[in-house]
């Protein structure tokens, strides 16, 4: 199964025209969050965990961008403006969807019987 002519292309392709996003794919999507998560100490930051999250989710972003700009613009390729505005628009969406069904129901439960347990709870 190795060496199938329609694949080849397909990566060639990224490899050649677009090396630094593709190789910055793998490590946003796979070396960062492995060597960054792997210590359960590190899990307990939040801080960190939101730090790896946001780059996660810039790695999905130049996944699906490495995904379809090679085959709609060629070697021809950048980051601009629609982009940016697309991730912008979108995140902007996104926040203020959630801010909106938070404010629909209150975040601590009342009359919640073990919240005293919950304050003191160590990891």
């Amino acid at each position: 199964y190795s060496n199938i002519p329609e694949e080849v292309t397909y990566f060639v392709t990224r490899i050649e025209d677009f090396k630094l996003p593709f190789f910055g794919m793998v490590v946003m999507n796979f070396v960062l969050p492995l060597l960054l998560l792997m210590n359960s100490d590190y899990k307990r930051i939040n801080w960190f965990v939101i730090m790896t999250g946001i780059i996660i989710l810039a790695g999905h972003y130049l996944d699906i961008y490495v995904m379809f700009m090679p085959s709609t613009v060629g070697d021809q390729w950048s980051i601009g403006i629609p982009e940016i505005g697309a991730v912008l628009f979108f995140a902007g969406l996104f926040i203020f969807w959630v801010f909106r069904a938070l404010t629909k129901a209150p975040l601590q439960p009342k009359r919640n019987p073990f919240i005293e347990e919950s304050r003191h709870f160590h990891y």
